[in-house]
C-alpha cells in the first residue's frame, strides 16, 4: 500500500536537486550538501539535504541503503523476496494445517515487518499490511494506480461486488503472517495461502529513520530528508541570512484541489529532531462509477470492512461519505511510526484519530472533507512550543477550514 505525501520544506523545491552535488547559492538550503534519487520502483523520490560532518559519506550510504531496501521490499521486481513471500500458496486452498516454506530476507524487510505487526496492535487493526488482497482487487495497488489515477472515468474499472469484498476480508489476517530469526538469518512465512503483503505504506518511513541514523554516525548537523512525504528533520535549519540555526519551517499540501495542485493549506514551524508524515486521499486516487454517480476511490483501504477510505456501500451502490479525512498530518520523533498512523488516523476518521494521536504523546493536523481542521497539539496562535502556525492566511486554502482543537 504505497501512499504519498506532499509536504515540502517551505520556499524549497527539492526536486530541482539531481545527483549528489551542493545546492545552490540562492536556494535556502545554500550551505547544504543534496541528493535526490527514484526509488522503490513506483515513483517513489528519495532526497536528503545534509550539513556538517562527512556529508558525502552519509548520502552515499543513504542512496546504498535505498538500493537494498528495493532489492528486497519491491512488489514491482519478480525476484524480491517481497514477492517470492506473497507468490508462495498460489492456488491452494485455505487450510488450518498450511505452513509455506520460509523466504529469507533482509534485517531491513525483517525489522519493518516486525513493525509493521506492532502497529497493526497498536492500531487494534487499522494499520495492516496485510490488506494487498483487497488493495489489488479495488485495483489500489501500485499496478492499478499506474494504470487508472490519470484515466478518464469510463475507462476506470467498475467497483468490486461487495459479496466479493467480504470474501477478500478473510485473506487478510496478518495474524497469519510469522517472523523468525536462525543463525542471525532472517525469515517470513504464513500459515493462509492467501496472505500477501504490502510494506509501502512503513518502508518509507522506516528508511527514513534509517537516513537519520546514517547521518548522525557521520556527524552531520543539520538535514532534511524527504521519502515522497516522509520528512524527517535532523537538528535545525541553517539559514545563510542569519548565519544562524533555527526552526524548520514547513509547508502542508493543501489536499483540494487533488494532486497537490491548491498549493499549501499552512506552514508549520517544527523545532529540531522531528518527523512530518502526511496520508490522505488527494495523491493516489481514481474516480469510477457506481449506482450512475461518480466515485472517488483512493489507495487507502480499511481492513475491516474491506472499502477504501471515504468509501461506504448503501446496500445497492458504493458512495463517497462526504466527511471522512482527507489529510492527515503526524508529527513525532520516529518516522515509521507517523508513517503507519497516518495511515491508521485516516481510517478511523477525526474525533477517534485525534484521540488517538493524543493518547500517544503525538501531534496531528487532521484536515477532514467537510472542510474541518482539527488540531492536535498544534499552537495556532503563537509561535511558541513544539510544532506552531508560521503562515496560514498567506494561503487561500487555509481561509477555506473551520479551525477545531482536540480536546
Amino acid at each position: 500500500m504505497v501512499k504519498r505525501a506532499t509536504l515540502a520544506i517551505l520556499g524549497v523545491l527539492l526536486c530541482v536537486l539531481y545527483g549528489c552535488t551542493a545546492a545552490p547559492s540562492d536556494s535556502l538550503l545554500d550551505g547544504y550538501e543534496s541528493c535526490r534519487k527514484q526509488v522503490f520502483g513506483n515513483g517513489i523520490v528519495f532526497s536528503a539535504s545534509v550539513r556538517g560532518g562527512d556529508t558525502r559519506a552519509a548520502l552515499q550510504e543513504m542512496q546504498t541503503l535505498f538500493e537494498e531496501i528495493e532489492a528486497d521490499m519491491s512488489l514491482s521486481k519478480a525476484d524480491s523476496a517481497l514477492s517470492k513471500f506473497n507468490a508462495l500458496g498460489a492456488g491452494e486452498q485455505p487450510s488450518n494445517a498450511y505452513e509455506s516454506e520460509r523466504v529469507r530476507v533482509s534485517r531491513h524487510t525483517y525489522e519493518t515487518v516486525l513493525r509493521a505487526m506492532a502497529f497493526y496492535e497498536e492500531t487494534q487493526g487499522a494499520f495492516n499490511v496485510a490488506v494487498y488482497p483487497l488493495s489489488r482487487l479495488w485495483h489500489i495497488d501500485t499496478d492499478g494506480l499506474n494504470r487508472y489515477t490519470f484515466a478518464p472515468v469510463h475507462e476506470c474499472p467498475a467497483p468490486p461486488a461487495y459479496e466479493e469484498v467480504l470474501q477478500t476480508i478473510d485473506a487478510c489476517d496478518i495474524r497469519r503472517l510469522h517472523c523468525e530469526e536462525n543463525d542471525g538469518a532472517y525469515y517470513l512465512y504464513k500459515t493462509d495461502p492467501r496472505l500477501q503483503i504490502d510494506l509501502g505504506a512503513v518502508a518509507k518511513g522506516y528508511a527514513a529513520d534509517e537516513c537519520v541514523r546514517i547521518a548522525k554516525a557521520h556527524g552531520v548537523r543539520s538535514a532534511i530528508i524527504d521519502v515522497s512525504g516522509n520528512i524527517s528533520l535532523l537538528g535545525e535549519w541553517y539559514r545563510p541570512a542569519q548565519k544562524a540555526y533555527t526552526p524548520w519551517n514547513i509547508g502542508v499540501t493543501a489536499p483540494r484541489p487533488a494532486r497537490g495542485l491548491g498549493g499549501n493549506v499552512c506552514a508549520l514551524g517544527v523545532s529540531a529532531d522531528k518527523t512530518l508524515v502526511t496520508s490522505g486521499d488527494y495523491e493516489r486516487f481514481y474516480v469510477t462509477r457506481s449506482g450512475g454517480n461518480e466515485l472517488w476511490v483512493p489507495h487507502i483501504v480499511n481492513g475491516k470492512t474491506g472499502l477504501p477510505l471515504g468509501v461506504a456501500y448503501t446496500g445497492d451502490q458504493y458512495v463517497n461519505t462526504g466527511d471522512h479525512i482527507i489529510s492527515a498530518t503526524v508529527i513525532c520523533n520516529d518516522s515509521a511510526k507517523a508513517d503507519a498512523y497516518a495511515t491508521a488516523v485516516c481510517l478511523l476518521g477525526k474525533n477517534e484519530g485525534a484521540a488517538f494521536l493524543r493518547a500517544h504523546g503525538m501531534r496531528g493536523l487532521l484536515i477532514t472533507a467537510d472542510n474541518v481542521m482539527c488540531l492536535v497539539d498544534v499552537n495556532e496562535q503563537s509561535e511558541e512550543g513544539e510544532v506552531y502556525f508560521t503562515l496560514k492566511n498567506e494561503y487561500a486554502a487555509y481561509t477555506r477550514y473551520t479551525l477545531e482543537t482536540a480536546r
